[in-house]
């Protein structure tokens, strides 16, 4: 432990903890949330009743993250139907897209509905640590995700969030595991969304070498964003990566000297969506790796793109969530991806 640090506080927290709650009004009463702070200025909130998502991130007192309009609701009052989703999506920094389904509603063998279940799941076994590891304070929360169906598929998330005292970056590790004798299709998408004051109408979006198309009719540009405007659709890039084992999306504004990055590893996740939404009041930019081709469950698996998880078997996903503090760390950054 840092001796000569703690002697000028009288406790820890002062500079880096973890704080415990529970929404008492609203669509969310009742929610569980780990809310974490530290001395570099980052502070979020992992939501273990909703799959250890993140909700809220700022930096420094300034948001990143984009928040919708629903605001937070129980998983209780999740409803499936297609209709349904838009009701309540709540966005947040993080929203685990899966394990069914990530993409619209799809129907055949089943009800797979829009992004996914997961998000709506609650962790099992969830627990904070905050405490010194030799010299580096550690904030961690873990906790494991069940995504099961009787007589039929059992697939879990083991995530494990942490951050230190002084770091400006958040790590995500998921361990996904088949927990039945039979191979298991599976869908993950990891939808990273980001708001106002970061996105404004001179923010950009930069990536590391990958094949570009566009996921929907209209869509032409990934790279720069817009002021909000009344009624404008959303675009969606999908992008196949090229950069390795490892690829990188970050959103910065040079005016703000401000930006995010999102850092993957790609055996698992070869992919990576862009979305761009610059309509008035839904105003979001997201970066989304992922391990599917089409978005849609249905058309994925007509398109024999459906990843597959053997019997029994676990893959491991490591994430970065960091911050890019001035100009010339965010030049150093983009110059280097």
């Amino acid at each position: 432990m840092n001796i000569e640090l703690l002697k000028k506080v009288g406790n820890v927290e002062q500079l880096a903890g973890i704080r415990e709650a529970q929404l008492l009004r609203g669509r969310g009463q009742g929610i569980r949330m780990a809310e974490f702070h530290n001395a570099a200025g980052l502070r979020f909130s992992v939501m273990p009743d909703r799959c250890m998502d993140l909700y809220d991130l700022s930096y420094k007192g300034v948001n990143l993250a984009f928040l919708g309009k629903n605001g937070l609701s129980s998983p209780h009052a999740f409803n499936p139907f297609d209709s349904e989703f838009t009701e309540q999506w709540a966005a947040g920094a993080l929203v685990t897209c899966g394990l069914d389904n990530v993409g619209d509603q799809a129907v055949q063998g089943g009800n797979y509905p829009t992004h996914g279940r997961i998000s709506n799941i609650p962790a099992s076994s969830f627990g904070t640590t905050a405490r010194w590891e030799g010299e580096r304070y550690v904030l961690r929360a873990e906790g494991e995700v069940h995504q099961a169906q009787i007589f039929g598929r059992h697939l879990s998330i083991r995530r494990t969030i942490e951050t230190g005292m002084d770091e400006k970056v958040i790590r995500l590790r998921d361990v996904i595991t088949n927990h039945e004798a039979e191979d298991e299709p599976y869908m993950l998408l990891y939808h990273f969304n980001f708001g106002y004051p970061l996105l404004q109408g001179d923010s950009l979006v930069r990536t590391t070498k990958m094949i570009q198309s566009p996921a929907i009719e209209g869509s032409a540009d990934s790279i720069h964003m817009t002021e909000p405007e009344d009624g404008r659709p959303q675009e969606l890039f999908f992008n196949e990566t090229q950069s390795g084992d490892r690829a990188c999306g970050v959103l910065y504004n040079e005016r703000l000297e401000l930006g995010v990055y999102v850092a993957y590893d790609t055996k698992n996740l070869p992919n990576f969506f862009q979305w761009k939404y610059m309509k008035s009041h839904d105003y979001v930019a997201a970066l989304e790796p992922c391990n599917v081709t089409p978005l849609n469950r249905d058309d994925a698996a007509a398109a024999g793109k459906l990843a597959v998880l053997p019997a029994y078997s676990s893959v491991t996903n490591e994430i970065e969530l960091g911050v890019l503090d001035g100009l010339q760390e965010i030049r150093a950054f983009i110059a280097n991806l």
